[in-house]
């Protein structure tokens, strides 16, 4: 099982983007990982507008966070990461600098 929590700056990823943005992750997670990893979830947190900050400034940064089967290994990881980052940025606009892209182990626990 795979499971992805995108957290958003309320306003920043219009909501008609979002099914659009659990296809797009779901895929790059089947393709780099293989199908049979999945199956895989998306889950939505809205950051209330004025509770972000960034450097003084309102914030427009998002965060995918991910937890993936054990053992991938670095080159994967890196390239399944890239992956939806490269392809978060072209669905919303956003910039390389407004999105933070993470993934960890299942089993992880620190």
């Amino acid at each position: 099982m795979i499971e992805f929590q995108c957290t958003v700056q309320e306003g920043c990823i219009a909501g008609a983007l979002r099914s659009e943005l659990d296809h797009t992750i779901e895929s790059c997670c089947l393709e780099v990982l293989g199908p049979d990893q999945g199956p895989v979830t998306v889950s939505w947190v809205a950051i209330p507008k004025g509770f972000g900050f960034r450097g003084g400034h309102p914030s427009t940064t998002s965060i995918v966070r991910g937890k993936i089967p054990d053992g991938c290994d670095e080159g994967t990881r890196s390239e399944l990461m890239g992956r939806i980052g490269d392809e978060w940025c072209r669905i919303t606009g956003a910039k390389q600098d407004e999105l933070i892209v993470s993934a960890r182990d299942i089993s992880w626990a620190g």
